[in-house]
């Protein structure tokens, strides 16, 4: 299996990018298995909780339209080796930080990296993967990228009688300096940007901002409400285990764990079918298994039973921004990539923004019940868009 995947993306560059983001997302798992317990430990409530995590989500915000820019101006490479440094300093500080200020400054900052990467990382793999592939290389680029979170979160599981919550974030940060050192000593060059033959039934480039923004608005009406779930959900859901469920913090820590399982599972099969039938036609499909998992969530009392939807609707929800990223590039041309990937991450940047913040004050206003409804109504909504508009997916048009 491995050597046709090779063997379909032969590009060896492709292959470094995922090396240094399954090393880069190992340092976020730990981070993230243990940020929830941390911050409960300095007594901070989970509308507060919320508005730390929105910091993070508005340096990505900030950050998401000039990044395209400054790696048209330094080069994809060096932008994704300098941003993971950058991130693994901020994740490393975090026990030296003991005000609500500094923390907000840190989670700030963290975002502004962190957009760097993901944004140089997609860009790179979206240059370098075959247009009849492009959902196959950006879902492994997702399930590497996942694949590092229950490695984190296991590494933190494990050594958690021996270090402290807040060593955990020491290491996390070393960790990602290592990733640093991978995609900079193993990447080549930027390549020259050519353009490709335009998708079959895709519009004809656009070269408006507006212009471009309406032909990827389903990928970006989807990774909106993927950042919205995937901030909310890990900092959350947790705690509705923990609060309304009864289980213990330790094994609430597993959820990031399970939700990157579950991506595992799905990302590669999703990107395959994605490639053959439609990329806007899969994500309805995931959308739908995340919808329903929601709402089984407000009816299960068993951990375990609650674990098999984790990986299923989670896994569902995360292996929908690959197809997503796939679907902007088959629609725009390469030379627009750098581009509609700032548009695209503007839209995953807000709805990080969004969705701690809303989430949080409904978690304290109503419980952590009404939550769930609220990402239930999140996934109903994009069901009801990706139907509306189903032929922005240029092979939904060739279909009719």
């Amino acid at each position: 299996m491995f050597a046709s995947l090779r063997a379909r993306l032969p590009d060896r560059n492709l292959w470094v990018v995922y090396r240094t983001m399954i090393v880069l997302s190992t340092a976020y798992g730990i981070a993230l298995a243990v940020m929830p317990m941390v911050l409960e430990h300095r007594h901070l409530g989970p509308d507060v909780v919320g508005e730390l995590a929105s910091f993070f989500a508005l340096g990505l915000v900030l950050f998401a339209a000039p990044s395209g820019a400054v790696i048209r101006r330094f080069s994809a490479r060096w932008t994704l080796a300098v941003s993971i440094v950058g991130y693994g300093v901020m994740i490393g500080i975090i026990p030296l930080l003991g005000s609500y200020t500094g923390l907000a400054v840190d989670r700030f900052v963290d975002g502004l990296f962190s957009m760097g990467a993901w944004m140089s990382g997609e860009t790179l793999v979206l240059w370098r993967a075959p247009k009849e592939d492009k959902a196959l290389a950006t879902s492994l680029s997702a399930s590497f990228t996942m694949g590092g979170y229950p490695i984190g979160a296991a590494i933190s599981f494990g050594i958690s009688s021996w270090l402290s919550p807040e060593h955990r974030f020491v290491l996390a940060g070393a960790i990602a300096c290592l990733a640093a050192i991978v995609c900079a000593t193993g990447l080549d060059p930027d390549p020259s940007v050519t353009h490709e033959e335009p998708t079959p039934g895709a519009d004809a480039p656009t070269g408006g901002i507006l212009g471009l923004a309406w032909r990827i608005k389903t990928s970006c009406a989807a990774t909106f409400a993927s950042g919205f779930f995937q901030s909310s959900g890990a900092l959350f859901i947790p705690r509705f285990l923990v609060d309304e469920r009864h289980v213990p913090e330790e094994r609430a820590s597993l959820v990031v764990g399970l939700v990157g399982l579950g991506m595992l599972l799905f990302a590669s099969p999703a990107g395959r079918l994605g490639d053959r039938i439609g990329h806007l036609r899969v994500m309805r499909m995931l959308a739908l298994a995340g919808l329903g998992g929601m709402l089984a969530f407000l009816v299960l009392d068993s951990f375990w039973a609650m674990c098999v939807v984790i990986v299923i609707a989670g896994g569902a929800i995360t292996a929908m921004p690959p197809l997503s990223l796939a679907l902007q590039g088959v629609i725009a041309q390469p030379d627009e990539y750098t581009r509609t990937n700032s548009i695209f991450n503007v839209f995953f940047a807000s709805g990080l923004v969004v969705g701690p913040f809303l989430t949080g004050r409904v978690f304290h206003a109503f419980g952590g019940s009404a939550i769930l409804w609220l990402f239930a109504g999140l996934w109903a909504v994009f069901v009801v868009l990706s139907l509306v508009f189903r032929r922005d997916d240029p092979r939904a048009r060739l279909a009719a």
